[in-house]
Parts: C-alpha cells; structure tokens; sequence
C-alpha cells in the first residue's frame, strides 16, 4: 500500500493523465447506457409495467402487439379456453385538442376496466374504481398543464373526458398512455369494426391453438427497431469497455517496463514478487476507485442540465454493475504486468542500473 501511494506521488502527472482518461471512458459508458435505458424505457414503459403477465396476439403479428389484429369471435374464443379470467386491449393512436398549443399525441389503452388489475396510480382513482367517462393518463400529461379532475377532448371525435387519475412510467413509442374503458369506444375511433389487439391475462402460460402467447419481456422485444437499437448502443458499450482495458493494461505494462532496474533492486534487498505485484494492483485499484466517483458525480451533474425531452434513465444498480465491470477489466489487464514483474531477474536488472 505504502509503495503503491508514494510511486503515486512521484508521478503525478503520469497517473493523472490515466485517471483523466479512465474518467472520460467511463462517463462515456454511463452516457450510453443511460441514453440505451432511457430510449427503452420511453419506448416500451406501457409493455413493461402492464398489470397482468401474458398477451395473446395472432401469429402473423410475431408478438408486435400493436399491429395485431382479434375479431370479437377470436376474443371469446381465446376467453372459454383460457383458465384464468382475461380482458381484450385494443392500442389507437389519437390526439387531443390543446386550446393554444399544437395537439398533443397519446395512445389509447382500451381494456374492460372491471377485469384489468389495478395500476400502480400515483394520483387519484385506480382503474377498478372508473365511471362515466373517467379515464387514467401517464403523469407527462402534467406537462401540458393537465391537472387531477380536468378535462381532456379528444381532437378526432370530439369526446370529452375526465383525468380521474395519473400513472408513471406508462409510454408507448414515446407516446402518453390514456387508459380508457370500452364503452368510451376509442377502439373504434377510426373504424366501426370492432378489432382488438391482445388478450391479456395473469397466471401462466398458456398455448391456445391458432394463436401466439407471450411475456410482457418478449412483447417488449419484439417492438420493431427495439432490438437492433439496444443492440447497437450494447456494441459502443463493449468497445468503451475493451478500450479501457486496453489503455490501462497498456499504461501499467510501460510503467512497469520503464521500473525494470527499480523492481530488480526491489527484489534484491528482499522484495517479493507479490508484494511488488500488490503495489501494482492498489495502483489498479485506486484509480478506478477514483475515476468511477469523479465520473459519476459528472454524470449527475449532466443530468441536471439535459433538456426535458432527452429520454435519459440511470439507477444505483447500472451505475455499481458498470463499475464492478470496469474494475475486474482494469485487474486483468493488469496480470500483464505482473507476470512482467514475476519474470525480472535481479542481478540482470541490477547490472542495467546506471
């Protein structure tokens, strides 16, 4: 610990310019990541946080639930062979009337508000509670200035509705979900044929023929676009990763080159292998220590400034798994470098001492 601190000191420009390095590498990565969770986040939050475990889709959908299609013929039929109580949902995209500002885009959630369990509501009624032309909406709707109790009109029929209650982390392709009973009739805002896009149910799993069943995970990755876009922030990520371990193996195997003669005289007077080699691992250590704090205070403090629209979600878990991740990377790489050490024979190195 001792030579590990005072090799330090001595050169600090050297293990400064490191950490400045590892620093930018891993706010680069928490960006990304972040950027990754908050596009998924905001992309299928809706699917995400549905309050039952599987939906049945037709099978030319491919599990895209929103490009689905149910007769009432289909719904009933997947209702009798279904051994737990279900409701069909039906996704219309709409727009509602906002007196001075551009219409605001929503998608319609329509389900029988009797059978569909209970949302987590941060405000007002739950979904089991709805009557008349109540209706639940995500809380951004509070940034257009909607409020517990006010009116919403629907632009295309003209339907006047009532914000009984707010729900979190509820968006469909970045859209606000408005939860809506069938009576309402939204899911027939742009067609008199009644078509519905899901059965949902809670319990498990269950094949009916004809039809495809999944999980609210894999309705999530079947959206289209979704897997190749985490996919590609996923391939930035790995290669901040491999390029971080590379130019930290790379800075401690030339230091160690550089200390050959230091090292040899080290192992002369009595020095072991392994404590040399631990110096070099604290040194490790230290600095990703170091780097991980000043980055993510860097992180925050960017988060407070990003504008509202920029679809940005970190947690506690993402920042401690990145770092672990990036800690073990660093140790590996410096293996390098101790098995450099373990091979520096001391009467050669001493020999090279000026």
């Amino acid at each position: 610990m001792f030579l590990a601190i005072r090799e330090i000191k001595r050169s600090k420009l050297k293990y400064t310019l490191l950490s400045v390095t590892m620093v930018a590498i891993l706010f680069l990565v928490f960006f990304i990541t972040g950027l990754a969770n908050g596009l998924s986040f905001a992309d299928s939050s809706s699917l995400q946080n549905l309050s039952v475990d599987y939906a049945i889709t037709n099978k030319e959908a491919d599990g895209q639930i929103v490009i689905s299609e149910l007769t009432e013929e289909q719904v009933q039929s997947i209702s009798k062979n279904l051994n737990y109580d279900s409701t069909p949902m039906d996704m219309t995209f709409a727009q509602l009337k906002l007196e001075q500002e551009k219409d605001l885009d929503v998608i319609y959630f329509s389900v029988d508000t009797k059978k569909y369990p209970d949302l987590e509501v941060t405000e007002g009624k739950n979904i089991s509670e709805l009557t008349g032309n109540e209706v639940i909406v995500n809380d951004s709707l509070k940034k257009a200035g909607f409020e517990l109790n006010d009116e919403i009109v629907d632009e295309h029929s003209g339907k006047i509705m009532t914000i009984a209650g707010f729900i979190e982390g509820h968006t469909y392709t970045f859209l606000p979900v408005v939860y809506v009973d069938f009576h309402l009739g939204m899911n027939q805002l742009y067609d008199e044929e009644i078509f519905y896009n899901a059965v949902l149910y809670t319990g498990a799993k269950e094949n009916i023929s004809g039809f495809d069943t999944f999980n609210k995970e894999e309705l999530v990755k079947s959206m289209s676009g979704y897997t190749e876009t985490q996919g590609s922030f996923m391939v930035m990520t790995v290669f901040m990763f491999i390029i971080s371990a590379f130019v930290s193996t790379v800075f401690f195997y030339v230091i160690t080159i550089q200390k050959t003669s230091q090292f040899g005289v080290l192992k002369a007077v009595g020095a072991s292998t392994n404590y040399i080699s631990k110096s070099i691992m604290i040194q490790v250590i230290l600095l990703t220590i170091i780097s991980l704090i000043v980055s993510v205070f860097a992180i925050f403090g960017m988060v407070q400034v990003l504008p509202e629209g920029v679809p940005f979600k970190t947690s506690f878990s993402i920042i401690m798994g990145t770092g672990v991740l990036f800690l073990v990377l660093n140790l590996l790489g410096s293996l390098l470098s101790v098995f450099k050490v373990a091979k520096i024979d001391p009467l050669e190195a001493i020999g090279r001492v000026e």
